[in-house]
């Protein structure tokens, strides 16, 4: 392994016996190779990464991804099934809350317990005592038993023993969950001293803002296996909009998919960069449309709706706001034009739109299509919330 990978990976695999009741693990024992009582469940499929010396990881994944096993087998404290992984250096986890200590012992003696299971010796660990206890801030406490701590002492305690052990590699999973703001920045301060002094970091958290701030790069774990890997806003991005619902990567559905109507039909609604498209926030999203009178309609206004994938209704406006309609429209003609949202406010995810054709009064709906039309938007830096507004900061004077 080079000098400058800190951690490698290489097809690792993870398969655990899933039983449906205790004593099934007893009928196995009882008629191995004859019967089986289990079924397999691979915590983990054929994933390979290299993680370089100084650089922070994050990991992302939702429960039951594989993103604690594959932490727990890089300790050391799973075995995997198939596969490799080297690790150069000491390693410090935080894999979770209470994890290696114990409950009856008090802090000052779990400081001195963790930090010789990370091998240090009680003369290098009285060196560093007070420090620890004064990042943790629980000089009033360190003598109790930690059994009478709150979740957030013991994570303070917890990582300032990992990071005061000058660690060549430092897993940290969620366990920054349960922390305050202000430790919370206390410990983001300190990971980036530990990054710039060479500190390999791997980062697991569902706070993805903080991986979005934090982390080099970030890895995308779904049943086990790796999805994407990459730059954390992209990858975070796209976790998140697949979290919301269906990934506009779905196949493409019928082109004009819509409820039927005495009154008029869509020939045409699609976007003019094509269905799918990836829109950066802030840039136009341009719809074309056509419609086809099925009777002569007294003129009609049109209506867009556009949806989340997790069903959350983002727009929903007609051209009557912007004083646009279509004259009367004879049977069997055909009318069409464009909608373009301008400088779009939509944040990053993946969004399915509908459109519409109504009656001046809005009473009468003359054609609607379905959620047919999907379309993306990313950004290349972190971002929160549902949309962006337009805003004027006047800061200082």
């Amino acid at each position: 392994m080079s000098s400058e990978v800190s951690i490698s990976v290489a097809g690792l695999s993870k398969c655990y016996q899933i039983y449906a009741k205790p004593h099934h693990r007893l009928l196995q024992s009882l008629f191995r190779g004859l019967r089986t009582y289990y079924r397999d469940f691979w915590a983990l499929r054929d994933v390979s990464l290299e993680v370089k010396r100084g650089e922070v990881l994050g990991v992302i994944g939702r429960n039951g991804a594989g993103k604690s096993t594959l932490l727990q087998i890089i300790c050391g404290t799973v075995t995997p099934t198939s596969g490799s992984v080297q690790v150069h250096g000491r390693v410090a986890a935080l894999l979770e809350l209470g994890a290696g200590f114990n409950p009856d012992f008090t802090g000052r003696e779990n400081v001195f317990l963790n930090a010789s299971i990370m091998g240090l010796s009680a003369v290098e660990t009285s060196r560093i005592f007070e420090d620890i206890v004064t990042f943790a801030e629980l000089a009033d406490f360190i003598d109790e038993p930690v059994k009478t701590y709150s979740s957030g002492m013991f994570v303070r305690l917890a990582f300032s023993v990992a990071i005061h052990t000058s660690p060549d590699v430092l897993i940290v999973d969620e366990a920054l969950s349960v922390g305050d703001v202000a430790f919370r920045n206390k410990c983001i301060k300190r990971v980036q001293e530990l990054r710039a002094k060479g500190t390999t970091i791997l980062f697991v958290s569902h706070d993805l803002s903080t991986l979005q701030l934090i982390c080099d790069r970030a890895v995308w774990l779904e049943k086990g296996a790796i999805k994407a890997v990459g730059d954390p806003v992209s990858v975070t991005q796209d976790y998140h909009a697949a979290l919301m619902g269906e990934s506009a990567s779905t196949p493409q559905r019928p082109p004009v998919a819509q409820q039927r109507t005495d009154h008029a039909r869509f020939t045409a609604f699609k976007l003019a960069k094509g269905e799918g498209a990836v829109f950066a926030a802030g840039q136009d999203i341009e719809f074309q449309f056509e419609l086809e009178a099925l009777m002569a309609l007294d003129g009609a206004v049109f209506a867009v709706s556009v949806y989340r994938t997790d069903g959350d209704w983002v727009i929903g406006q007609t051209s009557r706001e912007a004083g646009v309609s279509a004259k009367p429209i004879a049977a069997g003609a055909v009318t069409g034009g464009r909608l373009i949202l301008e400088k779009t406010l939509l944040a990053p995810g993946d969004y399915a739109a509908a459109f519409g054709a109504y009656s001046h009064d809005l009473s009468i709906c003359y054609a609607l299509t379905e959620l047919n039309v999907h379309f993306s938007v990313r950004t290349d830096f972190p971002t929160w919330g549902k949309m962006f507004h337009p805003a004027r900061w006047e800061i200082g004077t």
